[in-house]
């Protein structure tokens, strides 16, 4: 494995014990990925924001990162959306104790490493048109939608891998960000006429819906679409690919 030198350093300890723990996750997920390479990253999409799902774990293991005054994101990193909008708090009816101010812990984490608490799971609404190079996404609908529209090539990353990557700016070369895994292996035609955003989404939905378990997709179904109209608007791309990645 060719260990880049600036990714060495992080490893022995030289940019702080957030980086250092970062860069370890980062060398072994490119061991279980068999990547031999890393490559550099132009930002990341962390997802693992909701108090109910990451519990008291997260908590403390986020808060622990952040303790050190060195654990900044070397790399523009957004954030998934939280488990509840604090102005809706009241109607949502949450039964978890202290919701509200555990949540907050969570986001506050991620803040003061840098991220920027858009706290939506559509990075790409922000700023799609220049995104290129290599991401790290960990939300499917983002992931689906950047590797189809944009020239941004991401694998569907975990909260986890995403966070790291935005630690050290390294990530393993492998999957979909070689071109030779990038090939289309499902072919759709679309012979109906497509006039809204709910179309796209029905469409998106059937393509999923044909995927078996059984086909032998190392990387994921990867469908060429012929036929889509060529005036189709940004919510519908939108919708078309929410609705087949989830």
């Amino acid at each position: 494995m060719e260990v880049p030198g600036e990714l060495a350093a992080m490893l022995a300890g030289e940019h702080g014990p957030t980086r250092q723990k970062a860069a370890r996750l980062v060398t072994d997920l490119a061991l279980a990925a068999g990547a031999n390479q890393f490559t550099k990253a132009s930002n990341a999409h962390v997802s693992g924001v909701s108090v109910i799902t990451g519990g008291v774990g997260l908590r403390r293991f986020l808060a622990d990162l952040a303790s050190d005054g060195d654990a900044k994101v070397a790399i523009p990193t957004t954030l998934n959306s939280a488990g509840c909008d604090s102005s809706k708090i009241d109607q949502m009816g949450i039964d978890y104790p202290d919701f509200m101010i555990l949540q907050a812990e969570i986001v506050t984490s991620y803040w003061e490493m840098g991220i920027q608490t858009t706290l939506s799971c559509t990075p790409y609404d922000h700023d799609s048109e220049s995104s290129s190079g290599i991401g790290s996404w960990a939300e499917s609908n983002a992931v689906c939608f950047a590797n189809t529209y944009t020239d941004l090539a991401t694998n569907r990353e975990s909260g986890l891998s995403a966070l790291s990557t935005a630690l050290t700016g390294w990530a393993p070369l492998w999957g979909l960000h070689l071109q030779s895994n990038r090939k289309p292996n499902i072919l759709v035609k679309v012979e109906c006429n497509l006039a809204d955003p709910t179309d796209f989404s029905v469409l998106g939905d059937w393509i999923g819906r044909q995927i078996e378990p059984e086909w032998s997709l190392p990387f994921g179904p990867m469908p060429r679409i012929q036929g889509l109209p060529a005036s189709a608007t940004f919510e519908m791309k939108k919708a078309l690919t929410a609705a087949a990645a989830n």
